[in-house]
C-alpha cells in the first residue's frame, strides 16, 4: 500500500504542470471573475508557484511522516497568508482557489487509477481519502489563521479608536478638556470614564471640562457615567464642569432625574472665557 502511495505521489508532482495548467484554466474562464488581481493572468506565474508548493504539501500528507508534513503547513501558512493579506485577497476567493486545485488533483489521481490496472479499488479509495483530508486540513488551518489574524487586528484598531475616542486635552497646567462627540452607550461610557481618570491623574490637573457640544444624546449610560466620574474627580481633588448642555438635552437630564451637583457652561467658549 505504501509503495501504491509513493507511486501516485510521484505521477501527481510528475504531472504537475498539467494539474496546475488546467487549475488555472478553470480560474480564468470563469464567468464571475475574482475581486482580487492576484488572480488575474499577469500574476500567473506566482500564481504558478504558490500552486505547485500546494500539490507538495498534498504529497507529503501521503507519507506516515507527520512531522515533515506540519513543518511544511506552518511554512505553507506564512507564506500563503502574508501574500493574500498584502493583495486583499478575500477568504473566500482562498477557499474557492483551493477547492479548484482539489478538483484537479481529484481528477489526475482518477485518470492515474483508470490507466492503471494494478491500482485496486482500495487504493484509490485510500488516495481520493487522504487527498480530501490533506485539502481539508490545509483549508482549515488556514481560515483558522486568516480569521485570528483578522480577529488580532480588529482588535487593535477598536483600541486605537477608543484611546483617540476618549482624548484627555490639557489647555492649561491646571485644565483639560474631554470633548464627548456621538452617542454614548455604557460600554463607551465607561471606557470615558477610566480613560479621563487616568489622564487626570497622570497630568495632575485641577478641572476637568466634559464638553458635550458633539454628543448627539443624553441618556441613561451617560448620566451614569457623569454621577460616578463626579463621585471619583471629586476623591481625586478635581473639578468636573459641564460645557456645551443643549436645551433638549438639559431637558433630557430632568428625565432621568440626574440630580448631581456639577457646575454647567452653556458652550466651551464660556467655560474657557470664565477660566482663563
Amino acid at each position: 500500500m505504501k509503495e501504491m502511495q509513493k507511486y501516485i505521489s510521484q505521477h501527481l508532482l510528475e504531472n504537475m504542470d498539467d494539474i496546475i495548467e488546467k487549475w488555472l484554466d478553470s480560474i480564468y474562464s470563469m464567468k464571475t471573475p475574482y475581486t482580487s488581481p492576484v488572480y488575474e493572468p499577469l500574476y500567473k506565474a506566482e500564481l504558478q508557484a504558490d500552486s505547485k508548493q500546494t500539490v507538495c504539501l498534498v504529497t507529503y500528507f501521503f507519507s506516515d511522516d507527520q512531522e515533515k508534513f506540519n513543518t511544511a503547513l506552518h511554512n505553507w501558512l506564512e507564506h500563503m497568508y502574508q501574500r493574500r493579506i498584502k493583495n486583499d485577497v478575500p477568504l473566500p476567493e482562498v477557499i474557492m482557489t483551493l477547492d479548484k486545485l482539489r478538483q484537479q488533483v481529484l481528477n489526475a489521481i482518477a485518470d492515474l487509477a483508470i490507466k492503471q490496472a494494478e491500482i485496486t479499488k482500495e487504493n484509490f479509495a485510500k488516495t481520493i481519502r487522504q487527498a480530501n483530508r490533506a485539502f481539508d486540513k490545509i483549508i482549515g488551518d488556514f481560515t483558522t489563521m486568516y480569521y485570528t489574524q483578522i480577529v488580532e487586528y480588529i482588535e487593535s484598531q477598536r483600541s486605537f479608536i477608543d484611546e483617540i475616542s476618549a482624548p484627555v486635552i490639557s489647555i492649561t497646567d491646571n485644565i483639560a478638556i474631554l470633548p464627548v462627540v456621538g452617542r454614548v452607550d455604557r460600554e463607551r461610557a465607561q471606557h470615558l470614564m477610566e480613560s479621563a481618570i487616568k489622564r487626570c491623574n497622570e497630568l495632575s490637573i485641577d478641572s476637568l471640562c466634559l464638553d458635550l457640544s458633539a454628543s448627539t444624546t443624553f441618556d441613561t449610560a451617560l448620566a451614569e457615567m457623569l454621577f460616578q466620574l463626579s463621585s471619583v474627580t471629586k476623591l481625586s481633588g478635581i473639578e468636573l464642569v459641564l460645557s456645551g448642555i443643549k436645551p433638549k438635552m438639559a431637558q433630557e437630564m430632568i428625565r432621568v432625574n440626574m440630580d448631581v451637583d456639577i457646575p454647567a457652561y452653556h458652550s466651551l467658549k464660556e467655560f474657557l472665557k470664565n477660566q482663563l
